[in-house]
């Protein structure tokens, strides 16, 4: 990152990695509640909260991809690079986990969910979108892909991508609010109108205030924030829907005050070696291999009820995805990327 940008964005690595253990909780809550039957509203409660972690994820992505390359703009081969960086970013750590979960799927369809065994192959191999990926937390790459191949626009014509972008954000108001004709299939129509892609445009719009230093009034926002936190769990905990998708728009919104006020007023450079940093710079790994991890290790454990085995049968699943994704990490997003940047010259 250049002097230019002077900006660290580690505290954004924090974020990230709270925001994917929040999805392993979720997860594993909801599959505690499943499988040792328990009956405690504030346990499902927490748990659901955990699926907020991608919404967090969606604009954190529209945020990053166009902060960081609006310094790239100008610098030669810059599309060819982008292209290259963000296929492999999102493609080396995805192959291993997914091509497996695809095979065991495939030929021991018992070890799957009901909901998962109507999957596309050409999903699940590409990430394309045609319909359900073998492994089902492989959904979030569809439209992480979806937007960072249509964010390339940027790198032919800024104006372009401008128009593209206010057409496309009608056509997503016009067919969710409107003619309503968008379901929860992963076919490319509804992947591309899905209101999903709000938040992705939440960052970007968060990317043009950071680079134009645009600073809004710290205790206004925060205040805003903590107001809008608290209003989005008193409806969420008691289940009220304002609207269409009005949850994880909320959480939307909440995810863009926060980056922009940590981004712009609490922004300090963090020792890599810091747990947290560790955990952050990993957290696309521990989210692809999490959802194996906390199945084998509910599997591991007696069936109880009991609150505090539970809570412990979680903490362990949380301790062993962050070991073992940070593992992974290395292996896949550090090493084996880092050999095919270098053969690729990105």
């Amino acid at each position: 990152m250049s002097s230019k940008e002077n900006k660290y964005l580690d505290i954004l690595q924090i974020f990230r990695g709270f925001a994917a253990l929040m999805v392993v909780v979720h997860h594993t809550l909801g599959a505690l509640v499943y499988y040792n039957n328990i009956d405690y509203y504030f346990v499902k409660f927490i748990g659901d909260l955990g699926k907020y972690g991608v919404d967090f994820f969606f604009v954190l992505s529209g945020f990053i991809i166009a902060f960081t390359s609006y310094y790239k703009y100008n610098k030669p081969l810059a599309y060819r690079k982008y292209i290259i960086n963000r296929a492999l970013r999102i493609y080396v750590p995805y192959i291993p986990i997914g091509y497996l979960m695809l095979f065991l799927y495939a030929n021991y369809p018992e070890l799957s969910n009901a909901s998962q065994l109507d999957f596309s192959y050409l999903t699940s191999l590409t990430l394309l979108p045609d319909g359900f990926p073998a492994y089902g937390v492989a959904w979030t790459l569809i439209f992480e892909l979806m937007f960072y191949f249509l964010f390339s626009l940027t790198f032919i014509s800024k104006k372009l991508w401008n128009w593209f972008l206010i057409i496309w954000l009608i056509l997503i108001l016009k067919n969710n609010f409107i003619t309503d004709v968008v379901s929860n299939e992963k076919t490319f129509q509804n992947v591309f109108l899905s209101l999903y892609n709000l938040e992705f445009m939440l960052g970007y719009l968060l990317s043009i205030l950071i680079i134009r230093k645009v600073k809004w009034n710290y205790m206004f926002v925060g205040t805003l924030f903590i107001v809008f936190t608290l209003f989005s769990l008193v409806l969420k905990y008691y289940n009220i829907i304002l609207f269409k998708f009005s949850d994880h728009i909320f959480v939307g919104i909440n995810s863009f005050l926060l980056i922009y006020i940590s981004v712009t007023y609490f922004n300090p450079k963090l020792n890599e070696r810091n747990i947290f940093m560790m955990i952050g710079n990993a957290t696309y790994s521990i989210y692809l291999i999490h959802d194996p991890l906390k199945t084998l290790i509910i599997r591991l454990f007696p069936s109880t009820n009991s609150l505090i085995l539970n809570f412990l049968i979680l903490t362990v699943v949380l301790i062993i995805c962050s070991i073992a994704g940070y593992i992974y990490y290395l292996i896949f997003e550090k090493y084996i990327m880092n050999k095919f940047k270098k053969t690729l010259g990105v």
